[in-house]
Order: C-alpha cells, then structure tokens, then sequence
C-alpha cells in the first residue's frame, strides 16, 4: 500500500509512478476507475483526480473523455517545464527546507499587485514576509500578495514548515495549475541585506511569479530574492527532428530547475 506521513495525493502519485516505472502497469493500459482508486486508497475523489493530473503532467498518463486515465507511452515528447515549490525543490536537491515568519498581515490595496491579482483596485490582500533556509542557510526572502479570501486561509497555518502550495492543495483541495514567471537581477536594500545577511547591495536573482488555481483564477502574487552565492537556475532545451533536420520551429524548453550550491 503507500505510507501515511505524505500529503495522500503524493502518496498516490508516487505509488502509481513507481507501478509505471516497474512495468506493473504498461503502455495502452487502462489504469482503475477513479471510484476503485477512491476505494484503495481511501481518498476523496478530488484528491485522486489531482493525483491523476499530476501524473499526467509528468507524461505518464493521458486521459480518454469518458473513458478514463491510461499509461502513456514509456517514449514520449519531452515535457516542459514542471510546476515546483520552494520545499519539493529542497527535497530533490536533498536539502531540508524551512522558513522564518517575518510578517503576516492584511494590508491596504497594492497599485501594483491588485490589477496582477486581478481584483477591485480598493480591496485588501493579504502579505506575507519569510526567510527561506536551506539546511538552515538563509538562501532567499520572499514577500507574498494573496486575495482576502485565499490568505485567510493560510491564517493560524504553520509557514515555518510548510509552503503555501502544500496547504492549499492538502488541507483546501485548491490546486495549483498554472503560474507565470519572471526573472531579473536585483540588489540588496538594507532590510533585505540584513535578514539574509549580506551586504548592502548585494547582487541578487529576482523572481516574481503569479499562480493560478482552476479557471485561471490568481491565487497569489510573490517575489522572491535568491541569493545567488547558493541558488542558481539550469535550463535545458531540446530540438525537434524535422524531414528539413533544421530548428526553425525554435528549442523548445525542456527543463528548468535550480541548482544549489549548499
């Protein structure tokens, strides 16, 4: 069976991942109903369909309308980019992740953040200051904007240990679906140098991201400071065979991870 100490659609995407990989379940095969997976697994029948989209967004399955999930051909196009957080990126990198709570608040309306958020120009978000570590390294600040409704969620939730991902889609059944990403180079202002223990106008990576739960809805706003003394991005890309045998369609990205240097 799978182990209890994993939020339950981990467990099930592990289980059925690793039945994939050892050939339990083969290419073309039809994988249980989502009530027979209910059943095993004593899920709802939202935590297994979130497993399943998970599954299906690493290339292992795909799905057939009215006829259920079957296994995905061992050889498939290459995915993109998968969508991680902050403690799954720390776990593959076999580092163990924690936060530091510098504040958490409601605030007024953001000029900026709230036509992001996509919400009235005149309501309050919620913020959310922390510290990231890495092995107890503070690698990485992060100030987080989220919609009144979807921060009080978080509210009396421990953010010290947990990531705002976790949360949402272990205790709310919200999923994260999609977000949009960019990157720049930034400095240290005085209170970013001080709790990440720089110097002032250290160089920094910027991150802003904006996360999407079901229906494109915006769920959060964030940027994020890495300091690149221990963080730093890979990206690989791939190129299609073509009958020509050129690129012009362009090198698809393929992956896109960090690398951290603890």
């Amino acid at each position: 069976m799978i182990h209890q100490e994993k939020p339950r659609y981990k467990q099930i995407v592990e289980h059925l991942s690793e039945a994939i990989n050892q050939k339990v379940y083969i290419a073309g095969d039809q994988l249980p109903s989502e009530k027979r997976m209910c059943d095993y697994y004593k899920v709802s029948r939202i935590t297994v369909r979130n497993a399943l989209k998970i599954l299906e967004g690493e290339g292992y399955i795909y799905k057939k309308q009215g006829l259920g999930a079957f296994v995905r051909d061992s050889n498939p196009e290459p995915n993109l980019v998968r969508l991680t957080d902050f403690s799954e990126d720390m776990r593959k990198a076999g580092l163990t992740s924690s936060s530091k709570l510098i504040s958490f608040k409601k605030v007024v309306a953001n000029s900026t953040v709230n036509p992001i958020l996509e919400i009235a120009p005149d309501k309050p978000l919620i913020k959310i200051e922390r510290i990231r570590y890495a092995n107890h390294i503070a690698i990485a600040f992060d100030t987080t904007w989220l919609p009144l409704h979807y921060g009080r969620l978080l509210m009396n939730r421990d953010l010290k240990k947990r990531t705002i991902y976790e949360i949402f889609e272990d205790e709310f059944q919200i999923p994260i679906r999609a977000g949009r990403y960019s990157i720049s180079a930034s400095t240290a202002d005085s209170r970013i140098a001080k709790l990440l223990a720089v110097n002032h106008e250290t160089a920094l990576l910027e991150i802003k991201r904006c996360s999407k739960t079901n229906g494109g809805k915006k769920i959060y706003y964030q940027i994020r400071y890495n300091n690149p003394a221990f963080i730093s991005y890979e990206m690989e890309l791939f190129r299609r065979d073509t009958e020509k045998g050129d690129s012009r369609d362009g090198l698809p990205l393929k992956e896109f991870h960090p690398k951290f240097n603890i």
